[in-house]
């Protein structure tokens, strides 16, 4: 019996792979975190750094919020006051 042979060697089919996915991770991940690392790039060696933005207080009116939940029961078996269909009458 003949082994089917393609035609491109798996090698090439190797190396285009991982071309593909080194390129898909650089364009889809290196690149974004590079352009947001959160540091900017310095001006001039004698500029200062910011001084951090003072906290804000704020005040909260009710201070305390209770959350009551009642659990609904969600089984046939389980409710409690159902309202039964009428028995037709004859």
């Amino acid at each position: 019996m003949n082994r089917y042979e393609p035609e491109a060697p798996r090698a090439l089919f190797a190396t285009a792979a991982f071309a593909l996915s080194a390129i898909t991770l650089g364009v889809l991940v290196v690149i974004p975190a590079h352009f947001d690392s959160g540091f900017a790039p310095a001006t001039t060696l004698t500029s200062a750094p910011a001084a951090p933005a003072a906290p804000i207080e704020i005040a909260i009116s009710p201070a305390r919020i209770d959350v009551i939940g009642v659990p609904v029961p969600d089984v046939a078996w389980a409710l409690g006051n159902v309202s039964r269909p009428c028995k037709p009458s004859a």
